[in-house]
């Protein structure tokens, strides 16, 4: 099996944790929950703007006031009103790289980028029905698309780099190259997972997260090329 998704074999933290390490971990949850709820009406008054008036007519205002929001919390969330069209969060690709560096250190990297890349698809899945909102967004507005592959490309580099850190960890005996060759691998071969399922949700009408966990699955029982 290749390195990329696989499990690593290895312990799991089961250190237990007192009762206010949990009310600080229930707090946390909730305004997490609260920030995606916000940054999930934000990309939807975006989507849903850009499909009636057309990119060039839509401001951040106008995306703000949909959303109910202000301009100033819609720039606490989201970069430009191009990056809360396509769903690309204010930091790019470097919290998906962070959530990468903060996994815990019993995991293993390829167990530790597994887990990233299942928090990445809870984030961004939705509906079939918001999928076919952006896709149709994404063929009225073709610049979206230099946009979305710029993006994409940066938020790769980042997790190459993570996964390079857990990686020097986890096997130092590696040279240098042999590190940079494996964690580009590992990050090329999880991209390739996801644009699998994402492909197969948009032709097929499903849900993301299952469409990744069945074609991971796939990856996994080898026998594909």
């Amino acid at each position: 099996m290749a390195d990329s998704l696989s499990t690593d074999s290895g312990s799991t933290d089961s250190g237990s944790t007192d009762s206010g390490a949990s009310a600080d971990g229930a707090c946390d949850s909730l305004r997490e929950r609260k920030k995606r709820r916000t940054q999930d009406a934000i990309h939807l008054a975006a989507l849903e703007l850009v499909a009636e008036q057309g990119l060039s007519a839509v401001t951040v205002e106008k995306i703000a006031e949909r959303a109910g929001v202000s301009p100033r919390t819609f720039f606490n969330h989201w970069a430009t009103k191009e990056s809360a069209v396509l769903g690309l969060n204010a930091l790019g690709g470097g919290d998906v790289a962070q959530d990468l560096r903060d996994r815990p250190e019993s995991e293993g990297p390829a167990a530790a980028l597994r887990e990233t890349i299942r928090m990445f698809i809870r984030r961004i899945s939705s509906a079939p029905e918001r999928r076919e909102l952006k896709r149709a967004v994404m063929l009225k507005e073709p610049q979206l698309h230099v946009l979305s592959a710029g993006q994409s490309q940066a938020t790769q580099q980042d997790l190459i780099a993570a996964y390079e850190e857990r990686l020097r960890r986890a096997a130092p005996q590696l040279s240098p190259d042999a590190v940079r060759a494996r964690a580009t691998l590992a990050v090329q071969v999880a991209y390739a997972i996801v644009r699998s399922a994402f492909a197969v949700s948009m032709a097929q009408g499903t849900e993301l997260t299952p469409e990744f966990e069945r074609t991971l699955e796939a990856y996994e029982a080898g026998g594909l090329i």
